[in-house]
């Protein structure tokens, strides 16, 4: 049996996780397979005293546990309360199912995905399990994006990218990994080791006219809710807001494109700059905080176009000679994801129709 979640669900199937849940009456494994989708490095309130499973533990809901220790799967100790534990070790080797973490940028923003690989304090990678593949959608928000793009409560247009292809391939894996024992692509995340990870200080996006750039991941707090907290029991109420952890979040190229992940074709071939993050909208709430979407900052579209602007990324018509030549590399990307596992081949066509979309909408706008 396979468990999917997303968002809520997949931060509920990570506590499931954690409270060793995965075993039945009869103490056989309950679950084969857990896919937790664009659950970050988050939990939530849903085995504790006055849980609340709705609250994602955002800034306005920084109260409420949902980004409690542990992040990562195997057992750390966190260096500010001296806690161990991991999301897997409440599980022993005969209820271990096997695991894929999927995210987005926006989780690596707003939901401390790289607290889920890295070790706490020690500013390196974490190990991950042999039964845990974990996998990041560069350049893709909480929700998947369609064309054309459109403005709502943020300062940028919405982002248009979709994460629906890797996620196709990705469940497929997953089942032929519970069924047949077949391995599914490597993890392909963004690493310290890789200079992919880096601080909200470190982020070097480009200074693109009319953009305004978070000078800061949303942070996680060390929240002291008592004594037994790891038992579910909650004393303190509000809880007593310690120290911010440290959050990293993907590094950029020069067009501000993540250059860790599985990186679609796309984001591969760019015509815009996609991001997990979209301010807010001065009308909507604060212009400095990130409102859960992320944008859509296109490219210019002829060098004129740039010169005029004095936006510092290349323009279309300088990184692409005709729409011929554009959708001849968007199928050559997407040809050699689909050999390394991450899109389904039958899904080759589809990529191109979207690709086809954005071009055209490019030069009409």
């Amino acid at each position: 049996m396979i468990s999917f979640g997303s968002s809520q669900s997949g931060r509920f199937l990570r506590g499931f996780l954690h409270d060793g849940f995965n075993r039945d009456e009869q103490d056989r494994i309950a679950l084969d397979g857990v896919m937790p989708h664009i659950a970050g490095g988050s939990r939530g309130g849903f085995n504790i005293r006055f849980g609340q499973p709705s609250r994602s533990g955002s800034h306005p809901n920084q109260y409420f546990p949902a980004n409690n220790f542990p992040f990562a799967d195997l057992e750390q100790t966190d260096p500010e309360t001296g806690r161990k534990g991991g999301i897997l070790t409440r599980l022993d080797g005969k209820h271990q199912p096997k695991v894929i973490y999927t995210n987005t940028s926006t989780e690596y923003w707003r939901a401390g995905a790289a607290l889920s690989h890295t070790v706490l304090g020690q500013g390196k990678d974490a190990e991950l399990p042999a039964n845990v593949r974990k996998y990041h959608i560069a350049g893709t928000q909480h929700g998947s994006g369609s064309m054309p793009p459109k403005k709502t409560i943020g300062q940028q247009l919405g982002n248009t990218m979709t994460f629906t292809w890797p996620m196709r391939a990705l469940l497929v894996a997953l089942d032929n990994w519970v069924a047949a024992g077949v391995e599914p692509p490597p993890s392909l995340y963004p690493r310290i080791d890789r200079s992919e990870l880096v601080t909200g200080q470190e982020l070097n996006f480009p200074k693109i006219p009319g953009v305004n750039v978070p000078g800061w991941p949303r942070p996680f707090r060390v929240s002291d809710y008592g004594p037994e907290f790891a038992k579910g029991i909650i004393a303190f109420e509000p809880p007593k807001l310690k120290a911010k952890r440290q959050v990293l979040i993907p590094a950029v190229d020069d067009d501000g494109n993540e250059i860790g992940g599985i990186r679609l074709p796309d984001l591969q071939t760019p015509l815009a700059t996609y991001t997990g993050w979209n301010l807010y909208d001065p009308e909507h709430g604060m212009p400095t905080k990130l409102n859960g979407s992320g944008s859509y900052i296109p490219f210019p579209l002829t060098q004129a176009d740039q010169s005029k602007s004095g936006d510092p990324r290349r323009s279309i018509e300088a990184r692409y000679a005709s729409r011929s030549d554009y959708l001849g590399r968007i199928v050559e990307t997407a040809l050699e994801l689909v050999d390394q596992g991450y899109v389904l081949s039958e899904d080759v066509p589809a990529i191109i129709t979207s690709s086809s979309e954005r071009w055209d909408y490019a030069h009409q706008r």
